[in-house]
This record gives C-alpha cells, sequence and structure tokens, in this order.
C-alpha cells in the first residue's frame, strides 16, 4: 500500500479519508514570529488551532493539506500539537510562496531543488518530519523571474522524489496556465501537480485548459465573495455559490476525478466563525452540491479518492 507523509510520519494512503485540498494553521508570521515573539501569544494560537481542528475533525475532516512554507512562517512544533490533539492527518509542505527568499533569487533552480529534496526526503528544519507536497505560488503579477526559479526548482524536485506540486495562483488572469508551461519544460510530471485557488474563476473554458494538460485543480477559498487582505482591505471574489456552480459545470464536463475542494483558511486574517470555516465545504458547500444533483459518490471521488491519488501518487 503506497503511503503518504504527515506531521507524525507515513500513513498508508487508505487511512487519509475525507481531506481538504488547501488549507493552512495557526501560526505566527514569518520574520516577525521568529525575531519578535513577544508580538504574539503562541500559546492561545496553539488552543485556539487545536479547538478548531479538532472541531473539524469531529464534524467529518480526516485531513488537510497544510500549504504553509517558510515564508508564510510554517511551524512544525505547532503543527505537531495540532495533529496529536485533534487526531487530524496533517500533510505540511516544502517549497515558496511569494516571498522568495533573497538567497534564492541568486541561486538556480538545481541548487533552490536540494533544498525541497532534503525537506522530503530527511526532514523540514531539525526535525524529521517529511513535506508530503511543494507549494509554489504566483499571484496577479504573473511568474516573476523569481518564482520562476521556484517553479523550476519544484519540477527537479517532484521528478526526483516523485512528491506533488501545488500552487497558488490568480485564475483570473490565467496564471496557472503560465505555471503549467514553465513545471511542463522543466519536466515536471503533469499528473504530480494541483493548481490551486482555481475557484476564483468561473471561466469553465480556461480550467478545463488546464485539466486537458494533465494537472489536478484545486477548487478552494470557500466560502469565498468579499473577503479580508493583508493590508487591511477587502477583494471581491466569486461566492460560494458561484465556486460550486463552476464545480458543478467541470464534474458535468466528466472532469471530477480531477477536482479537490477546500478552504485555504488562514486563521490569522479572520475572525473565529461557528462553524470553524473548515467545516465551510462539509456543512454547506457539499450539502448544496447533493442538493443540485451531484451524487454522494461524486463527492466521495473528489474529497477522499482524488486527494489520496494526488498526494500518493496513484
Amino acid at each position: 500500500m503506497p503511503t503518504i507523509e504527515t506531521v507524525l510520519g507515513p500513513i498508508e494512503s487508505d487511512q487519509l479519508g475525507f481531506t481538504l485540498s488547501h488549507e493552512h494553521t495557526p501560526r505566527p508570521p514569518a520574520i516577525l514570529g521568529s525575531e519578535y515573539p513577544w508580538m504574539f501569544d503562541v500559546e492561545e494560537m496553539r488552543q485556539r488551532g487545536i479547538a478548531e481542528l479538532t472541531e473539524a475533525k469531529q464534524g467529518g475532516v480526516d485531513a488537510i493539506i497544510d500549504l504553509s512554507t517558510p515564508d508564510l512562517g510554517r511551524s512544525m512544533a505547532l503543527s505537531v500539537d495540532y495533529a496529536r490533539a485533534s487526531g487530524m492527518h496533517i500533510v505540511v509542505a516544502t517549497g515558496i510562496w511569494r516571498e522568495v527568499p533573497r538567497a534564492f533569487r541568486s541561486w538556480t533552480p538545481e541548487r533552490v531543488a536540494e533544498v525541497f529534496i532534503r525537506e522530503i526526503r530527511e526532514g523540514i528544519q531539525d526535525t524529521d518530519i517529511k513535506a508530503g507536497v511543494i507549494k509554489v505560488a504566483s499571484d496577479a503579477e504573473g511568474v516573476s523571474p523569481e518564482a520562476e526559479v521556484i517553479l523550476r526548482a519544484a519540477a527537479i524536485a517532484s521528478r526526483e522524489t516523485d512528491c506533488p506540486i501545488s500552487s497558488h495562483q490568480w485564475a483570473p488572469l490565467e496564471v496557472g496556465m503560465r505555471q503549467v508551461e514553465i513545471l511542463r519544460d522543466a519536466g515536471a510530471p503533469m499528473d504530480r501537480v494541483c493548481i490551486g485557488h482555481s475557484a476564483d474563476t468561473t471561466d469553465v473554458g480556461y480550467l478545463e485548459r488546464l485539466l486537458e494538460a494533465g494537472v489536478y485543480l484545486s477548487m478552494d477559498r470557500y466560502p469565498g465573495g468579499s473577503v479580508p487582505t493583508m493590508d487591511g482591505g477587502t477583494q471581491e471574489r466569486p461566492t460560494w455559490q458561484q465556486r460550486n456552480d463552476t464545480v458543478r459545470a467541470l464534474i458535468d464536463r466528466g472532469w471530477a476525478h480531477r477536482l479537490m475542494l477546500g478552504h485555504d483558511y488562514a486563521p490569522g486574517l479572520h475572525p473565529r466563525e461557528t462553524p470553524t470555516r473548515y467545516l465551510f465545504v462539509s456543512t454547506v458547500a457539499i450539502p448544496a452540491l447533493l442538493e443540485a444533483g451531484v451524487s454522494q459518490d461524486t463527492v466521495d471521488l473528489m474529497m477522499r479518492e482524488v486527494p489520496r491519488r494526488f498526494l500518493a501518487g496513484e
């Protein structure tokens, strides 16, 4: 039986269960958290994370793919505490989000890939916790030269380790297509790639072009609508109903076997909600899909089987 790496060690792939495709757990921000720890109540953060993940686990979520990278302040110590206390399978990431370290900007993709490969094969930071996914990111600015280095490094690391790649993209400008072009050119196996935040567009034609390239799509950022941004403003994105309509359109076109759902829940940006936003997909979006005629077998395919295949390489 193939295995999947989690923060508490490898599990057999059939143990994964109901999985959210793109999430984050509470953690101090990068640099601020490590350099100015007095600014953050880490114990409060730990207890909040345990409570929310426990609530999610009790609500039927078995696993999350936590795509927090060094520039997003990932914490293996907190991740271990969350997993042990809640019973949640947490798959953690190597890779880089949008804040590419200055040192990496002068490195070749091959050198950056060495970092990713070490975290996949040996462990993250000073632990033996192995990454189960590689995170890459490009937003409305498109794929910058620095981001291209990370994409090419991710392709090398994925090719050498069979570790999957999951991306952050800005779907309204079709940035995911450029990510696919670069990853393919760098030799990444397309069936080990998931293009994230794909529900941020309602352009089904664009999403089909991505799927035709052989990748998975993470239909996440539920519930959408007007959302807070890191600069204190707001941004309008498709509502959860529009996201569901897009998911249904892709299902109707035969793509359920390449779709996963999630939230991209960033706890630091959102007030505490009841239930936790880790449960919005399962308590609101999925019941609405079922009401609209999507079968339970199709839901299970997207929430259980597809994440398992993506992470395990099946």
